[in-house]
């Protein structure tokens, strides 16, 4: 059950920019530039929105969970990071056109005007995104969703049937006013609700690029380059909260396998000695490092933090790309062709990505968004039907304006990310289980060729130790890959000088080849290493528009 969720988000940006062109020879041009600007963190209006200090007690709400504090506490501002108003983002870039035109530089280059080589770098920022503070919406003390942590009467669905707790009706809620104290048992312990991280920095990436275009024959370009991209201080998740896997372990051996800590009992309490009393300092309250901080309800069974994330700027990544591009235009007929090897990497592919929280670099691995190869050609035909009709008349009129396009594609497939469900890590978290990997070489399959559509081999892969996480990458591994062509034809007709009459039909994926989606990467499902679907078959769809 939940209460309603209310976010009153705003922010402020101011950017100021200067640039300018200098010709330092007739063939060669500078470009250089500076942009200062400020990008704030979204905050709410009315102040819903809280991070988590260990060690910080709230003066907003005075019996809060010491850490969990909101605008207005000591060193917590209204965008609980501060503004960063130190982002100065240079840029430059070199243009040069070979002027050669005799020789062998002068064949290389093809003369005068014919070839241009550019080179750039350039640092840019961007700012935190508002779904940012939207997972905050709601969170404690600001909202209320309510799953019993233990069983319940099913007459009485707030009664705890083992300790016989009953705090009470729950709804309807109503927000608490600053400065409330004794509401804090009906949201504890606190969980899944992400803080904003208070020492967050404004993400920016640094991009550079170095190109040669050549005017190979009339009017046909071929272009090479190289792109490469550095992100830096990029917004992702990570839990400040994670179980440890060694103090399970420890409650594990004293009381047994059947009632120590196990996967998933990151949040229990536990009673070590057995004598029925919990006892701080005796007992096990959780296995987490900020279970307990205030300690105020631990009578009653009530720990103060479950598992929480942050919203924390420590993401990074590298992209690296070789480009080949050509394109030509002979008569009626337009080519346009563009390939790219490439490889992207970083320790969270969005800001939604969850990272190991107690090794940061453990996450690093391809992007979601990787494409090792991408080659794409687009065409298009005037048919030159026209030719056969007279200069006027319907017989002109029906074979001209006709006009053939098509996209066609070739790639490597998306990595497939690896996971484990059943928390064998211990850690109660996300970015963390993954399935052990013994390092031989993993072997493809054609998921046409057997009736569960294997892709990948599996027994290169075993289940995590209980307490250590598994050794496979987060992704290592790419699926399978993407044969595509879409077609269209188009035909244009005007009627006097103001009307026309258009005629498209258009297909796509014209052979219906099977486009197959992701295998399974989650090592405890039973579709591990399985295709289950593909991507649409074979689409057409037709259309006639009158213009007027």
């Amino acid at each position: 059950q939940s209460s309603r969720q209310f976010l009153d988000s705003r922010t402020k940006y101011a950017g100021v920019y200067g640039q300018d062109t200098y010709k330092i020879k007739p063939n060669v041009t500078l470009n250089y530039g500076l942009r200062w600007e400020v990008s704030q963190p979204f905050y709410d209006t009315q102040g819903k929105i809280q991070a988590f200090v260990p060690g910080l007690q709230s003066q907003v709400y005075p019996d809060a969970p010491r850490g969990w504090v909101f605008p207005g506490d000591p060193g917590i501002p209204k965008t609980l990071a501060p503004t960063d108003r130190n982002n100065f983002a240079p840029r430059v870039g070199l243009a040069y056109s070979p002027g050669f035109s005799d020789g062998f530089l002068g064949k290389v280059f093809g003369g005068p005007g014919k070839t241009s080589i550019r080179a750039a770098y350039g640092i840019y920022y961007t700012a935190i995104e508002d779904l940012t503070l939207f997972f905050e919406v709601g969170d404690a003390p600001f909202g209320l969703f309510y799953v019993s942590p233990t069983e319940v009467y099913l007459e009485e669905p707030y009664r705890d049937r083992r300790r016989g707790n009953n705090p009470g009706q729950r709804f309807p809620f109503t927000i608490p006013p600053p400065g409330a104290t004794g509401i804090w048992p009906q949201f504890q312990p606190v969980s899944s609700s992400p803080g904003f991280q208070v020492n967050n920095v404004l993400p920016y990436a640094e991009h550079f690029n170095f190109s040669i275009e050549r005017q190979i024959k009339g009017s046909m370009i071929l272009r090479l380059g190289y792109v490469g991209t550095q992100g830096h201080h990029l917004i992702a998740q990570t839990s400040f909260n994670p179980g440890s896997a060694a103090r399970c372990l420890e409650i594990r051996q004293i009381l047994g396998s059947d009632e120590g800590c196990g996967p998933g009992g990151q949040d229990q309490i536990y009673d070590l000695n057995g004598d029925g009393i919990l006892t701080p300092g005796v007992d096990a309250f959780g296995t987490r490092p900020f279970s307990v901080t205030s300690g105020r309800y631990v009578g009653d069974g009530l720990l103060d933090f479950a598992n929480n994330n942050y919203s924390t700027t420590i993401a990074n990544s590298a992209y690296h790309a070789f480009q080949l591009s050509f394109e030509k235009r002979a008569g009626d007929l337009r080519l346009l062709g563009a390939y790219t090897w490439s490889k992207s990497l970083d320790n969270a592919s969005g800001f939604g990505d969850t990272i190991n929280p107690f090794n940061h670099r453990v996450s690093r691995a391809l992007s979601s968004f990787d494409l090792t190869h991408n080659f794409v050609v687009s065409y298009n035909y005037d048919l030159p039907f026209h030719r056969l009709a007279p200069s006027r008349g319907a017989a002109r009129k029906l074979l001209e304006g006709w006009r053939i396009n098509g996209i066609t594609r070739f790639t490597t497939g998306l990595p497939i990310t690896m996971g484990a469900s059943g928390d064998h890590s211990l850690c109660g978290c996300g970015g963390v289980d993954r399935p052990n990997y013994n390092g031989q070489p993993v072997r493809f399959f054609n998921p046409r060729a057997s009736e569960t559509h294997d892709y990948f081999s599996t027994d290169q892969f075993s289940e995590e130790e209980l307490g250590v996480p598994g050794s496979a990458s987060r992704r290592f591994i790419h699926g399978p890959g993407l044969n595509n062509w879409d077609f269209s034809i188009h035909k244009s007709t005007k009627i006097g000088e103001k009307l026309a009459v258009e005629f498209r039909a258009e297909l796509f994926n014209v052979f219906n080849h099977a486009q197959f989606m992701n295998p399974t990467g989650n090592l405890s499902s039973g579709n591990f290493g399985r295709v289950t679907g593909a991507r649409d078959p074979r689409i057409g769809q037709f259309a006639l528009k009158f213009i007027f």
